[in-house]
């Protein structure tokens, strides 16, 4: 992964293994096209056909980018996951300055620990278990 410890191995690590718990398929580091750009979606969890694209943040600044990805790969949900409160609120404050609602409409921002909990007591409702 291209991310340094806290990003692969904090954020992300826990997160693919408790998918891969409740039976889903998880990608590393997925390669996008946004029209001539290249980039990269963390983690992505598919299951049934439903697509998750999680992004890992440790700051606002990317969110717009991050926005972009998860149109560009058509994925049903996206996560912007933080490692606390503070950043999940920077993150929140980023989006409603560009008039964009969060925790509706399949865009979540959430702590690594607010994750977690999502997909082991969310993810086991899925339509597809």
């Amino acid at each position: 992964m291209r991310g340094k410890f806290l990003h692969n191995e904090v954020l992300l690590a826990p997160l693919g293994r408790a998918f891969e718990a409740q039976d889903w398929q998880t990608d590393y580091e997925v390669p996008i096209r946004i029209g001539e750009d290249l980039g990269f979606v963390d983690l992505v969890a598919e299951r049934d056909g439903y697509c998750i694209a999680i992004e890992a943040e440790n700051t606002a600044k990317r969110i717009a980018r991050d926005l972009d990805k998860a149109a560009a790969m058509r994925a049903d949900e996206l996560w912007i996951v933080t490692p606390n409160l503070t950043v999940a609120a920077a993150v929140r404050r980023s989006l409603a300055r560009q008039l964009i609602r969060v925790d509706h409409g399949g865009l979540y921002v959430l702590t690594q620990g607010e994750a977690l909990q999502r997909v082991k007591r969310c993810l086991p409702l899925f339509a597809g278990s």
